[in-house]
């Protein structure tokens, strides 16, 4: 590889590690604070929750890594060209796929991460997080009860006086409510046990209320000992029906279980994107570079050219989003999303293949 091919690529590198990591930091902090009532809820430990987060990585990156490229290629181009460095190159006879060529080397690998991601990854994560959620949720053995603290564990509310340093708990009211029926038991005494993955509440004389809500009837009977589980009524279902974006390639082509028509829409959807959104950093890379090596700059500022780029970006992601939506609908649409794609590489292209200025002028002369 020539110098000034090293010198760029090294400059595009840099800029596309710093934008897709001050992309994922601004991710993860909206993320966290939208996860701060999930977390207190099901008493999820950090490096519960920072699992959490990895695995939803795989999807925003299919989305982090076209816009970092398309970021880093407009600044750093528009720095070299404000510092004069892309006029030099032209006027030493090179084309502007010559002077592409590290965007080019770049951008192919990130699309064949993308579609790595896209194919394998994504599937994976997604059905190990719904997992992982559902069984946070499940498992009240994860839970941090507080005294002296009102606790909603979906139908359950727990409450208790004290606790001691053995974890042993008194002034103990439990009321699990549900449609057809409520059960509310009290108990001067008890502690929580974890057997088998199974959070159990033994408890020491108390009272147990039911109430049938739909007799309205109700009875209370008192006792010694009694053990409540609190994850008897919230178990992971044994069989799941994985939504398409938890599918891998095979599953959406061919589901093989009882889908229904409009499931098979959704995935054939759902296979058209994951086709097409690896495709992203290549696009993305030719709207930019055809836009910011016009002939049209000078050192004082490209900022049309960037404007430019970013506007078509802008619109090549709106009429995408809408084929994916026409799709859903409409399956016999789907070349409309392919003669997007091919519309705007095809022109960019052609763009990138015109000579400069100086080009045909040194032709002239």
């Amino acid at each position: 590889m020539k110098l000034y091919n090293r010198y760029i690529l090294k400059k595009i590198l840099t800029g596309f590690f710093g934008f897709a990591a001050i992309f994922i930091l601004l991710i993860w902090f909206s993320r966290a604070i939208s996860f701060v009532k999930y977390i207190t809820d099901n008493g999820i430990e950090l490096k519960q929750f920072f699992y959490l987060f990895v695995l939803i990585l795989p999807w925003l990156l299919l989305f982090i890594i076209p816009i970092s490229l398309f970021a880093s290629i407009l600044l750093i181009y528009n720095r070299l060209i404000s510092s004069n460095e892309i006029t030099i190159l032209k006027n030493s006879g090179l084309t502007k796929f010559e002077i592409a060529k590290p965007v080019a080397i770049i951008a192919t690998t990130c699309s064949i991460l993308c579609f790595y991601i896209s194919f394998f990854l994504m599937p994976y994560s997604n059905k190990e997080l719904r997992t992982s959620k559902t069984n946070f949720s499940n498992n009240y053995a994860n839970l941090k009860i507080n005294a002296q603290s009102f606790e909603n564990l979906k139908n359950l509310t727990i409450y208790f006086q004290n606790r001691d340093q053995n974890n042993n708990l008194s002034g103990i009211l439990l009321n699990d409510n549900h449609i057809e029926s409520s059960l509310t038991i009290t108990a001067q005494s008890g502690n929580i046990v974890v057997k088998n993955n199974s959070a159990l509440l033994y408890m020491k004389n108390g009272t147990v209320q039911r109430l049938n809500k739909l007799e309205n009837k109700s009875d209370i009977l008192n006792f010694d000992n009694y053990v409540f589980n609190l994850t008897e009524n919230n178990k992971t279902e044994t069989q799941k029906r994985w939504k398409p974006k938890e599918r891998f390639l095979n599953e959406l082509i061919d589901p093989n279980d009882d889908s229904e028509y409009e499931d098979l829409i959704e995935y054939s959807s759902e296979l058209h994107q994951r086709l097409t959104y690896p495709l992203l950093p290549i696009i993305f890379s030719i709207i930019a570079l055809s836009c910011i090596l016009r002939d049209n700059f000078n050192r004082r500022g490209n900022t049309s050219n960037v404007v430019l780029a970013i506007s078509l970006a802008v619109t090549f992601l709106i009429l995408n989003i809408s084929s994916y939506k026409l799709i859903e609908t409409k399956p016999l649409l789907s070349p409309i999303l392919y003669c997007n794609i091919a519309l705007f590489s095809l022109t960019g292209l052609h763009l990138l293949n015109r000579k400069t200025k100086s080009n045909r002028n040194a032709k002239k002369d």
